[in-house]
């Protein structure tokens, strides 16, 4: 018998990521099913306010698996092996590789492994090419499964359908939307510059009791996303705009609006539009910049915010500097969280 927690099916996913996210998820089990419930097998006992209950039943053990490099053993040369990369994205439903120029051959060997190891995953793409043009879309080539490109992701409380190839979109960046979302105060109006398919606009609505969160975003494709994850979030205090950065604040600033918080994640080159930002701040606005700085030179993040700031004969206060993922071998993705003082 194996002590499990009983969830109804409409709970199961909250308490999945749940289990998973405490380390509390028995993975020498397969989940099961009994009516309209799932069992989840768990490592012991927990103090929670999911709606589980705790009951021990019978369920089968999962098969012990190695890594993707164990699995292709006898598929690959030790060359081979050492060439390739064992962790991958994985997005809702599709897993999104980046292989190497020695593994061409073998890529749809590789597709069909891991979707052999992955029962989530209907879908393996690879990356070809990096984030490219204003609207830093990336190109994704067909590996195995179901060709589509679009999936749901569910995070943070929220589900999110998502283009991978036709909307910029990071799954890595979840914790740093829970992070932002975790600062909101009841009441606050919020800006998110760049908004995507509202990734930010639906975490902060969804876990906050902001007044309204207004989100702009050039990429048509991204805004059209956006709305309907607004719509399958139920949220009533979004409001998106399809308009670029440089023509939408100017005018939301003629009409006097103004923003307790303002997100920018854009680290390429969200510096660029601090102006804008700065024209719908007041005393006590916080902002939050996203930069790509090198280990050891994060500070020069804050030195972008603080020449915005003179140049607009602003004042402002660094708060922190907060790392937010790895870009690429010591380069780092990092918000700048500051708050304008006058």
């Amino acid at each position: 018998m194996v002590l499990c927690v009983k969830a109804a099916m409409k709970d199961a996913q909250r308490v999945k990521q749940h289990l998973y996210g405490h380390g509390l998820f028995d993975r020498g089990y397969r989940h099961g099913k009994e009516g309209g419930f799932v069992l989840f097998p768990v490592t012991g006992r927990f103090r929670s306010s999911l709606p589980v209950t705790f009951v021990e039943r019978e369920l089968e053990e999962a098969p012990a698996k190695g890594g993707l490099k164990e699995r292709l053993a006898d598929a690959l040369t030790e060359e081979e092996r050492d060439s390739l990369t064992s962790s991958f994205d994985i997005v809702g439903s599709i897993a999104i590789l980046e292989i190497d120029e020695a593994l061409l051959p073998k890529e749809r060997l590789i597709a069909a492994a891991i979707l052999a190891d992955n029962r989530n995953v209907t879908t393996v793409l690879k990356k070809a090419g990096g984030h490219a043009g204003e609207l830093r879309v990336q190109k994704m080539a067909f590996l195995a499964g179901i060709d589509t490109r679009e999936t749901v992701v569910v995070e943070n409380g929220v589900r999110l359908r998502i283009d991978v190839e036709g909307v910029y979109y990071s799954v890595r960046s979840a914790t740093e939307r829970k992070r932002i979302a975790s600062l909101v105060r009841p009441g606050e109006r919020v800006l998110v510059m760049f908004s995507g398919a509202a990734p930010y606009c639906c975490v902060i609505a969804k876990r906050t009791e902001a007044a309204e969160i207004v989100g702009i975003e050039l990429n048509e494709k991204g805004h059209e996303l956006g709305l309907v994850n607004v719509k399958l979030n139920k949220l009533k205090n979004v409001v998106l705009i399809n308009d670029d950065v440089r023509d939408a604040v100017p005018m939301l600033a003629e009409k006097g609006i103004a923003f307790d918080r303002i997100v920018m994640p854009l680290p390429h080159t969200g510096h660029d539009f601090l102006d804008e930002a700065f024209s719908v701040a007041h005393r006590g606005t916080v902002i939050h910049l996203y930069d790509f700085e090198r280990e050891g030179e994060f500070e020069k993040a804050a030195e972008k915010a603080e020449a915005a700031a003179k140049r607009n004969n602003r004042t402002i206060r660094v708060l922190g500097i907060v790392p937010s993922g790895q870009h690429s071998p010591r380069v780092f993705r990092v918000c700048v969280d500051f708050e304008m003082l006058a």
